[in-house]
Formats: C-alpha cells, structure tokens, sequence
C-alpha cells in the first residue's frame, strides 16, 4: 500500500513537471504565422529556383529573413499558376508552380533584456509602403532620397535615416507622400534604409 502511494506521488510529480516545462518552453518563444507568404511582390515558391530545396529549407530561410529564428511548421499550396523563387528574381509561371499556403515562425526570447543601444538603429531592406517597395521619390520625381527615408523612418517609430541604398529597375514601387504608383523598369527603389532612435 505504501509503495503504491509513493508511486502515484512520483507519477504526479512527473506529469506536473513535463507539463510546467512545456509550458515555460512555450512561454520562451514567440510565435508568427504568415498566411500565403509573399517574396518581391508575389506568392513564394515552395522550392528554390535549382528545386534541390522544398518545404522546411525554404520556410526557414524566409522566418530568418522576416527576423525569425526557423519555421515550425509549413503548409503547401499547389497549383498557384505564378510564385517567385527565394532569393531571385526569377519566377515560376504555370499551374505546375506550388507556394506556402501558411509559414509559422517561432523567434527564441531571452531572459536577459538587451542593452537600450540595441535598439538605437534597425536595417531594413527592401522597405515596403502598402505592400509595395517605397519609391525613391517622396511625391513624383521630387523630394528624392534621404526626405522619403526620413518620413519612412518616423512611420516606423525612428527619429531619422542614418544611410540609404538606392535601387534601379524595380518592377513596382509606391511613393510615401502622393501614393502614386510605378510599374515598368524606370522606377527607382530603396534596397536598404538604416533608420536611427
């Protein structure tokens, strides 16, 4: 009879114990899940353009782009009839092409909390606006560079662009002030802004 109770005691020390670990583990994570995940303006190809890597190699490389540290979990979606390979230009067109229909990203947290200096600057490349690349030009063909990167910056919560990377040929970009559009292989992007606090 005593046994038996020292045995129910360890069991239930055992089980509360695995699931307060799983717990605290999950705890020490963050999660995103990012639904039909997009690479240079169009659905990412679930494999690399030489096609030697599918599925988890490629969900990994995006969280890490997108600031992850891997994937935990991938969902395919066949058929998408046009998706861009992982760092290329090159696409795929045809119903043979296949995507992600969801990428879920986990990102270790640390205890520790880091120095206030680390926040100081934050690099972002190929810079966005409404899910377009931000034009070079703050309104048409005036106001170019470093005005576009301030007022990029201050969206973002920095107080100003520390450096800027300018990019030609960009297939579609969108002015921050006017909110015009520009297709065609005339429009100038950003392929970095270094925004600082």
């Amino acid at each position: 009879m005593i046994n038996f109770r020292y045995l129910m005691l360890f069991c239930f020390l055992l089980c509360s114990f695995s699931i307060h670990s799983a717990s605290t583990e999950r705890q020490n994570k963050a999660f995103r899940n990012f639904w039909h995940p997009t690479y240079n303006g169009g659905r990412l190809d679930y494999c690399t353009i030489d096609e030697e890597k599918c599925g988890k190699a490629v969900a990994n490389r995006y969280c890490r782009m997108q600031g992850y540290d891997y994937s935990s979990q991938h969902v395919i979606a066949h058929n998408i009839g046009l998706t861009h390979y992982i760092s290329s230009h090159a696409r795929c067109k045809g119903w043979s092409c296949n995507g992600f229909m969801t990428i879920g990203c986990v990102n270790n947290l640390s205890h520790t909390p880091p120095k206030s200096y680390h926040y100081r600057e934050k690099r972002f490349v190929d810079p966005r606006f409404n899910h377009y690349r931000v034009d070079w030009c703050y309104n048409k063909k005036s106001d170019c560079g470093m005005r576009v990167a301030n007022s990029f910056c201050s969206r973002m919560g920095f107080i100003k662009a520390k450096r800027i990377v300018k990019e030609t040929q960009v297939s579609a970009t969108q002015t921050i002030g006017s909110q015009e559009l520009c297709f065609g292989n005339q429009c100038n992007a950003f392929k970095v802004i270094v925004c600082y606090r």
